[in-house]
């Protein structure tokens, strides 16, 4: 019975059907062949190749005899001192009774090296090894620990605008602080958040003075070195984009600058401006911007605050007999957020935030509320995930003693998972992606107290459009009764999302399929939830994908429903 399929070992070779091949290229997939089955354990493998005549093409054979395959019988640690055998065990994926794999072996080499790096011994070495028979064998780990390490002093080379001072604090690693790899690469990766830098690099160098102050007996010392490459702090973009019914344009511009007083502040001032084709002479627009001053006062906690203002006029709502069902209106808001947050760990952020708000032309039109949220996210990349997990969550509570014309609470959290799923051979992954399936959940609910009788619809939570509910317009999921200007609103909200991402097709285009499920209503006990599906394209470029989608309403559509169009930037979610 042979242990790996035809699939599998198909993909390691470069003979393929109809492609032409050379007596050196099936030399060099027979040798392919033997290593692939040598690191999995087999290791007296077999393997032949047959050419022989195929009515148009020759036919290649790859005949293999497995053999016997090698299970671990022992594991010996040996050289370490300072860490006990029954510690480093933890850390090895390798076990005695599992079939010997030479990638968990390297696996759990680099995963003991890690362990050191990470725990203060930057010229720790450890060399793996294995002696057995064709059955049985025992894995070794040799360890050469070096010496426990402190950070005697941290420089920097090749900034020229951006402050040194900037970039250590940014960094913070700090002289007399236990050596700790994981601390260095967190540290790169904050450099690179900062968008100052278009390369960060960091070198470990041993001290050859007097060490780190309070690094005691029995410690070196190393210098920590970042070599950065400053990049642009500066930048302009522009974007545009479409919606199908109505026929509307999307125009937007957005200007930062990533340095501001050359302490590493940032400012992002954006606008947005959408005319509607048909009907014509009805509009959106918004001005925002956003200032966030990293390490307030010399600490980890960020500052930021964020004013806006934006100004629509509705088109008409129109019934199936040209009924006028919602009048054109006119909205108008302003407001401002300013509040802190500070990271946890890399993952982790939690913040605390001031909103004010003020709607016009409304009876209640000031909110005044503290936020708190929190923020999970592991995925490999914020642009185009292809696994990890993103949790959101926040308590909002407005009026009482901050005042306002609304006395209200709000809770709501965001769930996002993603996941590949292993379909593609690695060797192509690299190149063309995988497919990735991507969930997302999400509920809300608001509620009045105190002095406010009913929730004011600005407050409210609503469904529709191209992040939330594909196929139905834009905030046109709710309660009857809350229809606002063609808009509809409610104080309960549940929302969930499906994506399947194909590949990229010639390593830049991939296909969508979705389906989205949700609704805004009164409680959680929904009257009936509304779906939409459809599918999309995906463009690949420098700063996330550029999407297409098509979506269509599947619950109750409207006569002659042909479904809406979406274009934007980056994922749905």
């Amino acid at each position: 019975m042979r242990t790996y399929g035809r699939r599998t070992l198909a993909s390691l070779v470069m003979a393929q059907p109809r492609k032409p091949s050379s007596e050196a290229q099936l030399n060099n997939d027979v040798a392919i062949l033997e290593q692939f089955y040598h690191n999995e354990g087999f290791h007296s493998v077999d393997v032949e190749r047959e050419v022989t005549p195929g009515r148009r093409r020759p036919v290649v054979t790859f005949r293999i005899v497995e053999g016997p395959r090698t299970r671990v019988s022992a594991i010996a640690i040996s050289g370490n001192v300072t860490v006990g055998t029954d510690r480093l065990l933890g850390q090895l994926s390798v076990r005695p009774g599992r079939f010997f794999s030479q990638a968990e072996l390297n696996q759990s080499g680099q995963a003991l090296q890690t362990y050191y790096l990470n725990s203060g011994y930057p010229f720790v070495q450890v060399q793996t090894g294995m002696a057995g028979n064709d059955t049985l064998a025992t894995v070794t780990f040799d360890i050469s620990e070096g010496r426990l390490c402190h950070v005697s002093d941290v420089r920097v080379r090749g900034n020229k605008t951006v402050s040194t001072r900037t970039i250590l604090r940014a960094s913070e690693v700090k002289p007399g602080e236990r050596f700790s790899q994981e601390h260095l690469r967190g540290a790169q990766r904050r450099l690179y958040a900062t968008k100052l830098f278009s390369r960060v690099t960091y070198y470990v160098i041993a001290d050859s003075g007097q060490g780190a102050e309070g690094a005691g007996p029995g410690t070196d010392s190393v210098v920590v070195r970042f070599d950065v490459v400053e990049q642009s702090h500066q930048g302009v973009a522009l974007g545009g984009g479409a919606e199908y019914p109505p026929t509307r344009l999307i125009v937007s511009a957005e200007w930062e600058h990533d340095d501001i007083l050359n302490r590493g502040h940032t400012l992002l001032v954006s606008g947005e401006a959408g005319p509607t084709l048909f009907p014509f002479g009805y509009f959106r627009a918004a001005l925002d911007a956003t200032y966030r001053v990293p390490y307030l006062i010399l600490t980890r906690i960020d500052f930021q605050t964020h004013p806006y203002i934006s100004y629509e006029r509705t088109a008409p709502v129109f019934d199936t007999a040209g009924v006028v069902i919602d009048s054109s209106a006119t909205l108008r808001e302003i407001g401002i957020e300013t509040g802190m947050s500070r990271s946890i760990f890399s993952q982790l952020t939690v913040g605390l935030t001031n909103r004010l708000r003020l709607v016009a032309d409304t009876a209640n039109g000031i909110t005044n509320s503290l936020v708190l949220t929190g923020r999970y996210d592991n995925r490999d990349n914020i642009f185009d995930p292809g696994r990890g997990l993103s949790i959101q969550t926040a308590v909002e509570g407005a009026g009482g003693p901050l005042r306002g014309d609304n006395d209200l609470y709000k809770l709501t959290g965001d769930v996002r998972v993603y996941r590949r799923l292993g379909i593609i051979p690695p060797r192509q992954e690299q190149l063309i992606g995988d497919f990735v399936v991507a969930v997302r959940a999400m509920a809300g609910i608001v509620r009045p107290y105190g002095r406010s009788d009913a929730v004011p619809y600005y407050e409210a939570f609503t469904l529709g459009g191209g992040n939330s509910m594909r196929g139905y317009g834009d905030r046109s999921i709710g309660p009857e009764s809350t229809s606002v200007a063609g808009y509809r609103f409610g104080p309960t909200v549940v929302n969930g999302n499906f994506e399947l991402r194909t590949p990229h097709i010639l390593r830049w285009v991939g296909l969508v399929g979705f389906l989205d499920v949700g609704d805004v209503g009164w409680d959680f006990r929904m009257r009936a939830y509304e779906y939409g599906a459809g599918a999309g394209i995906r463009v690949k470029t420098p700063v996330g994908p550029v999407r297409l989608d098509w979506g269509k309403q599947l619950r109750n559509p409207p006569a002659k429903d042909i479904g809406r169009f979406y274009v934007g930037l980056l994922h749905a979610f």
